[in-house]
């Protein structure tokens, strides 16, 4: 196989976005983050993408339970909103 330099991604994987570290650990129930948006697509993204974090973390750790929402043009905010018992 030939090893090439300077070939562009795709435009889905150049594309993805960043939300950078979510502190989910420290939330307590009642806690919630606001995770900045700049435009409306990089809000859908960052949607989708917080999503599959917090199915991910959740899966994990299953004393935590949240709920994410678009907050306007601002971006879209995380609750962490009840904790299982046991």
């Amino acid at each position: 196989m030939k090893i090439e330099k300077g070939v562009p991604l795709p435009p889905r994987l150049s594309e993805r976005v960043e939300v950078g570290p979510l502190p989910l650990r420290e939330m307590k129930v009642g806690d919630s983050i606001l995770v900045p948006a700049a435009t409306q697509r990089e809000l859908e993204r960052k949607l989708v993408s917080c999503r599959i974090r917090l199915a991910r973390f959740s899966r994990k750790h299953r004393h935590y339970k949240f709920r994410l929402a678009k907050e306007s043009e601002r971006g879209l905010r995380i609750w962490r909103v009840s904790r299982a018992s046991g």
